[in-house]
């Protein structure tokens, strides 16, 4: 079963060859962009405000775009749609992504402000005028460029080398270890970004579109950034510091759990349709 290729495993993606040299290429932009950049304008501008990290974060990710368009879709001789997996669904299927989306951040919130170390960047960033704008133009702009990356680029690969089983927990693994820095060094939360991986790339499989882990994880980001604002606004009900009732441990366990049965019952659901 798990080394056997499924059905959907079968199809044509890009060399290994090519996946390497796509790889190698987007370390050289992201060294391009995060020190040959910053280098070359420090005496121009200030580097180390928001503003300018997020026109770096554009450029990178700009930059791997097309070393990703180019060779999944240009040198595969297929359309975007087709090389990247951009098929449309029936409403249902968008408005269970949707769903999706707002019940994983609100099943694992209560762990996010339990266990967040008190110097929590995300939250962090929402002190300020323009750790907001930073935090709101690269969060929800995220989920185009990483799920073109992780979920249109790494998952097919590994999907068409090996099968749909290693590519969803290789896909995962992947995703929740990258984002390590965005878990202040918690492991309990850099298990939660795992987590996330798996159901963004469980849905990218049961749907075989990359359209819909968009969705799911723009209005996750979204739904997480409200929550990190009301923590601010409201720092004696939410937050890292919170000794409220509902905060607890076993309400937490209990909360988190119901809600994380509701999800997979949800991606599950998917497949029916």
């Amino acid at each position: 079963m798990f080394l056997q290729k499924d059905e959907l495993s079968k199809f044509d993606f890009i060399t290994v060859k090519g996946f390497l040299l796509a790889l190698f290429l987007m370390l050289c932009s992201a060294i391009f962009s995060f020190t040959t950049v910053p280098l070359a304008l420090e005496r121009v501008i200030q580097i180390k405000s928001h503003y300018f990290q997020i026109f770096i974060f554009f450029l990178s990710q700009t930059i791997n775009f097309l070393i990703i368009y180019y060779f999944a879709c240009v040198r595969q001789q297929k359309t975007l749609k087709e090389g990247l997996f951009f098929y449309s669904k029936s409403n249902k299927v968008y408005l269970i992504s949707l769903l999706i989306g707002v019940l994983m951040p609100l099943a694992t919130l209560p762990i996010i402000f339990k266990f967040a170390p008190e110097e929590f960047y995300a939250v962090d960033l929402v002190k300020s005028k323009a750790g907001i704008i930073y935090l709101f133009t690269c969060a929800l702009s995220a989920p185009l460029f990483e799920e073109i990356f992780y979920r249109g680029f790494i998952f097919p690969f590994f999907q068409s080398k090996l099968n749909s089983f290693w590519a969803v927990v290789i896909t995962s693994v992947f995703f929740g270890l990258s984002h390590f820095m965005n878990t202040g060094n918690a492991y309990i939360l850099l298990s939660l970004f795992i987590f996330y991986g798996f159901v963004l790339t469980l849905i990218r499989y049961f749907t075989n579109s990359l359209i819909q882990p968009m969705i799911t994880h723009f209005v996750h980001n979204a739904t997480l950034i409200i929550c990190f604002l009301a923590s601010v606004v409201f720092p004696h009900c939410l937050g890292p510091a919170t000794k409220t009732i509902f905060f607890s441990r076993s309400l937490l366990i209990m909360f988190s759990t119901l809600l994380l049965i509701v999800v997979f019952c949800t991606i599950i659901q998917i497949t029916t349709l």
